[in-house]
């Protein structure tokens, strides 16, 4: 006599076939991002509060440089003023330096905004030495601007800003590398995308640790090359590409 055949219990079947959903809907990129996504760095997190919080480092770092900018002391006629606020001028050149810095990074930091769909806590450590950078670039830009036309001082204010800017392109890269290697990335991007995207920070990156190494032989030469890689951040990155259908612009229906 062939004995009957016993059937599994319920709830191992619902289990299995929970597990097979959550497998599916975890392997679908359009799928809503979930708290446990990325083990073993806290609980995932969407980008808002991670640019709300970029955007007023920014908005603090891009005011800050005005402060240095002091009124002349004068007390007698215009005439003076005039001469006083002419003398000025490596002032105004560190504000427009550190500005054009700031902003421009911002633009591209605003950008990237569209690209990273998560964030996790060694993306954001990487995100926070980035902004570190940020906060500490106006700096460097006031030591050149005002020793530029000091012929003892310039080479070494020279060096000091090109380093500078490298290290920031660095700081870029690193947030990139770490956002794309831990999965921070939208993953309804197309792969070949965002190897394109990938080719060019490491390029910048690149083409900077070359400028600080031509500026320690000739700093004329090294500061002409980082100054052409900072005028390229004016050119705007590639639209990106989609699997599918490209996302909803945010709060747009």
């Amino acid at each position: 006599m062939r004995g009957k055949a016993v059937e599994p219990p319920r709830h191992r079947l619902v289990g299995a076939a929970m597990a097979e959903t959550e497998d599916e809907v975890r392997a679908d990129p359009n799928a809503p991002a979930r708290r446990d996504d990325h083990e073993g760095e806290g609980a995932t997190r969407g980008t808002a509060r991670m640019e709300a919080f970029a955007d007023g480092v920014f908005a603090i770092a891009f005011t800050l440089p005005v402060v240095e900018i002091v009124l002349p002391d004068v007390q007698e006629s215009g005439t003076e003023l005039a001469g006083g606020l002419l003398e000025l001028w490596p002032s105004y050149l560190g504000y427009l330096l550190a500005s054009f810095v700031i902003g421009m990074y911002w633009v591209h930091h605003h950008f990237s905004g569209a690209i990273y769909r998560t964030t996790g806590h060694w993306f954001l450590i990487a995100t926070a030495i980035f902004l570190a950078a940020i906060g500490f670039i106006a700096f460097p830009a006031r030591v050149i601007a005002e020793h530029l036309s000091d012929p003892e001082a310039r080479q070494t204010a020279a060096v000091y800003w090109v380093l500078s800017l490298a290290v920031l392109a660095c700081s870029w890269l690193l947030k990139w590398s770490v956002g794309r290697r831990h999965g921070q990335v939208d993953a309804r991007l197309e792969p070949s995308y965002v190897a394109r995207l990938n080719r060019r920070y490491v390029l910048f990156a690149f083409l900077n640790l070359v400028a600080a190494a031509v500026v320690l032989v000739s700093w004329q030469v090294g500061l002409a090359v980082s100054s052409l890689l900072l005028l390229s951040l004016l050119l705007p990155p590639e639209t990106p590409r989609y699997h599918t259908e490209a996302p909803i612009v945010e709060g747009e229906s």
